[in-house]
C-alpha cells in the first residue's frame, strides 16, 4: 500500500534508525528525514515539515525528545509519537503533558504504529489530502 504520509524520524540509534525506516517504508510511509538529536528535529520540523514525528525520547545531544516535542508542539500542530526504549513512569507523565498522539515502548510494533497513524489521519475532522 502506497500513501504519501511523510515521517521525520527522530532516533539517535542508527541500528535501530534503520530498521524503523525499513518497517514504515514497507508499510507505505515515507520516511523524509532521519535526524539524531533534538536540536535537529526542532530545524528539521521548520524547514521541512512532516506529516507527523516519531521522536525517540533519549537523544543524544542536548535536550531530550520531550523537550524537543515541546519546541516543535509551540511551533506547529504536527502529532508526534513517542517511542522509547524505558516504561518510566515519571518520563511517559512529562510525555504525556504534551498530549502525543501516543506514547510506545520499544521495540516498534509496526501493525500497531499503522492502526494509531491510519486512524488519526482517516479521522472526519484530519481528512489527509496528501
Amino acid at each position: 500500500m502506497e500513501n504519501s504520509i511523510k515521517f521525520l524520524l527522530v532516533e539517535d540509534e542508527v541500528i535501530n534508525a534503520m530498521l524503523m525506516k525499513m518497517q514504515l517504508e514497507k508499510t507505505g510511509y515515507k520516511v523524509t528525514h532521519h535526524v539524531t538529536t533534538g536540536e535537529n528535529a526542532i530545524i528539521s520540523s521548520k524547514q521541512n515539515p512532516p506529516d507527523i514525528i516519531l521522536m525517540d525520547i533519549r537523544l543524544a545531544g542536548e535536550i531530550d525528545g520531550i523537550e524537543a516535542a515541546e519546541i516543535i508542539k509551540s511551533q506547529s500542530n504536527i502529532p508526534i509519537i513517542f517511542i522509547t526504549g524505558y516504561d518510566d513512569l515519571t518520563i511517559r507523565k512529562r510525555a504525556e503533558k504534551l498530549n502525543p498522539l501516543e506514547y510506545l515502548i520499544k521495540p516498534l510494533v509496526i501493525d500497531k504504529l499503522k492502526t494509531i497513524i491510519d486512524a488519526y489521519f482517516i479521522k472526519p475532522d484530519n481528512i489527509f489530502c496528501g
